[in-house]
């Protein structure tokens, strides 16, 4: 049975387009069902539909937002790397990502 719900501040929409791009969009409506949560958008009639863009839905801050939008950039990267050196780099580039902190101060 699914649930559809309004989101709160803080849900974001991780979207890939067909170009490869990768970005984040702010979530608006949702639909919880027991495969997970769906992103929904308004299609040319009005009604809320599927984002089909859309590849992942969380609740975060802008910062672990955008460093899971990269996280998926480099998956991208990655499925199309074909040497070595190219899959390290990338693996070096993710841990950079997963490590960075922000300054304060």
């Amino acid at each position: 049975m699914s649930e559809f719900q309004f989101a709160d501040a803080g849900w974001v929409a991780v979207t890939a387009e067909q170009s490869g791009r990768i970005g984040l969009k702010p979530v608006r409506m949702f639909e919880l069902s027991e495969s997970g949560v769906t992103a929904l958008t308004k299609d040319v009639d009005g009604a809320m539909v599927p984002d089909p863009d859309v590849v992942e839905v969380i609740n975060a801050d802008p910062l672990h937002a955008t460093m899971l939008a990269v996280m998926h950039r480099l998956m991208g990267m990655a499925e199309k790397a074909t040497t070595a050196e190219e899959f390290d780099a990338i693996e070096r580039l993710a841990d950079w990502v997963i490590d960075w902190e922000p300054r304060r101060g």
